[in-house]
């Protein structure tokens, strides 16, 4: 069975947890009791799939198993959009052969593939779901909490996921923020799968200044929000891992941020307008206020939220 996963990720700091789930008790749902979860990830030596942009697992829960692999999608602000195909097996052995055969590039020889792969990493963790009536869709919200693990190595999973089931994008992103009222969330781009890999990457990726300006007027609105919301990512990045002068370009690219509002003041959506964007120039100058709270406050969630209703809204007729 396959189709096309559309999902958004919010990281979660343990002070949300229940607050979240608070909201999502006022909602419209049905319930299900938390299950432990086991997936196991794979890949060749070469990390072919990862260079195909493919992730494929073994998952694990009472005693029934999935072989899933995910094909190339894309990530826009946040929201992840990649085909998947799933298939029932009777024990956690691969087969290959069992997908379709138009996902693999040309002359892929599937048995030969089969065999060069390894166990790369895993995740353990205990999913608890929601299946929510929001607006007009049907949407299921997950929590997620356990840890990745490579041999010794280990990260922890803590993050809701909402995916749309049926319906709309927009209500997807309308239903992120409800939720962004609450401070301790933050927006992300990274799936489990991704997070894996970093664990077994010999050579951790340089940390770059970010850019703090950008040219606005001659590129194509769509190109500049893809490139705002990749620097909000890396001012995130940047700040929290405590680099020189980070705090003081953060504050100058939300500052460029707002001249490229002023200068899309007559054409943009209102929810744009509303970004507490002078609100978060405060915070961010307030050395009392960390890296961390800040990149997991409710007015940054609200602020990169928006921006991503706003890309989206170029790419589907019904987000408004």
């Amino acid at each position: 069975m396959s189709h096309i996963e559309v999902e958004l990720k919010l990281a979660a700091q343990t002070v949300a947890i229940d607050a979240v789930r608070q909201n999502l008790s006022a909602l419209s749902y049905q319930h299900v009791e938390p299950k432990q979860l086991t997936n196991i990830y794979f890949d060749t030596k070469e990390r072919l799939l990862r260079q195909w942009d493919m992730g494929l697992r073994i998952r694990g829960c009472d005693g029934h198993y999935e072989m899933t692999i995910k094909t190339a999608g894309q990530v826009l602000g946040g929201l992840h959009q990649r085909p998947e195909y799933n298939i029932d097996i009777d024990s956690p052995e691969l087969d290959l052969a069992k997908f379709p055969p138009e996902i693999w590039p040309e002359g892929t020889d599937i048995q030969q593939l089969q065999s060069n792969l390894d166990i790369l990493f895993s995740t353990n963790f205990m999913r608890e779901k929601w299946l929510i009536r929001f607006e007009d869709s049907e949407i299921e919200v997950v929590f997620d909490q356990g840890v990745i693990s490579a041999g010794s190595q280990e990260l922890p999973i803590q993050e809701f996921e909402l995916e749309l089931k049926q319906g709309f994008v927009a209500d997807v992103l309308n239903l992120a923020k409800k939720l962004a009222d609450i401070d301790g969330l933050n927006l992300s781009s990274l799936s489990k799968a991704a997070r894996g890999y970093s664990l077994i990457q010999p050579v951790k990726e340089q940390i770059v200044i970010p850019e703090t300006v950008f040219d606005y007027e001659q590129q194509p609105i769509e190109k500049v929000l893809v490139q705002i919301q990749k620097l909000c990512q890396q001012h995130e990045i940047y700040w929290q891992a405590g680099e020189s002068g980070a705090r003081e370009g953060f504050d100058t690219f939300l500052r460029f941020v707002q001249a490229f509002l002023v200068h899309y003041r007559n054409s943009s959506p209102q929810f744009i307008l509303d970004i507490p964007l002078e609100q978060l120039r405060s915070n961010i100058m307030d050395e009392t206020i960390t890296a961390e709270t800040f990149c997991y406050s409710s007015a940054w969630l609200k602020c990169k939220l928006a921006f991503t209703q706003w890309l989206i809204a170029l790419n589907y007729a019904d987000v408004h």
